[in-house]
């Protein structure tokens, strides 16, 4: 169970400033290249500001759909909250996504599926950044905006549109210099 950030002040949380838990929410949302489901995993933040994956993520198998996957993201990102682990115990194969992916290795889910990075822009949480690098670019990220109160519609297509243009995205084009 997460902590509510009203608690912090017990004294179980003595010597941490609230100053270091100023969080936004995050969500990570997988989509594959082929007709696999996608995966939306909704994350924690712990008392070391990392965050990370919670261990039940949301499979949506008609994720073209722009109310199927608007809904899992919103709901991923209403599921976020405080909770504190030691991830130092956790293996590579212990991620909730791949886990839900049904892939047989690690290294097969991260070629088979892209990895989208949602966060809210601020505490307001009115807009949502999600940041996604095409295969084999390193250096570049592209990204778009969602406002938190469009219609689903209007939410997903930019998703979907990021999507498509990481899937299309050609590191062997080069810019002459």
């Amino acid at each position: 169970m997460g902590v509510p950030l009203s608690r912090l002040t017990s004294p179980a949380w003595r010597g941490y400033s609230l100053a270091r838990f100023v969080m936004t929410r995050q969500a990570h949302i997988y989509l594959p290249e082929d007709d696999r489901p996608a995966i939306v995993a909704p994350m924690h933040y712990n008392a070391a500001g990392i965050y990370y994956e919670q261990a039940d993520p949301i499979v949506v198998a008609s994720w073209r759909d722009a109310a199927a996957i608007a809904g899992a993201l919103r709901s991923a990102l209403q599921q976020f909250v405080f909770r504190d682990l030691n991830l130092r115990d956790h293996k590579k194969t212990d991620w909730p996504s791949y886990r839900a992916s049904g892939c047989r290795s690690v290294r097969e889910f991260e070629k088979l599926f892209l990895r989208m990075a949602v966060s809210a822009i601020n505490e307001a949480e009115l807009f949502y950044d999600v940041k996604a690098q095409p295969r084999g670019e390193a250096e570049i990220t592209l990204h778009v905006t969602l406002n938190r109160y469009s219609h689903d519609d209007e939410f997903a297509q930019p998703l979907l549109r990021l999507f498509d243009a990481c899937c299309k995205w050609s590191s062997s084009q080069h810019l002459s210099v």
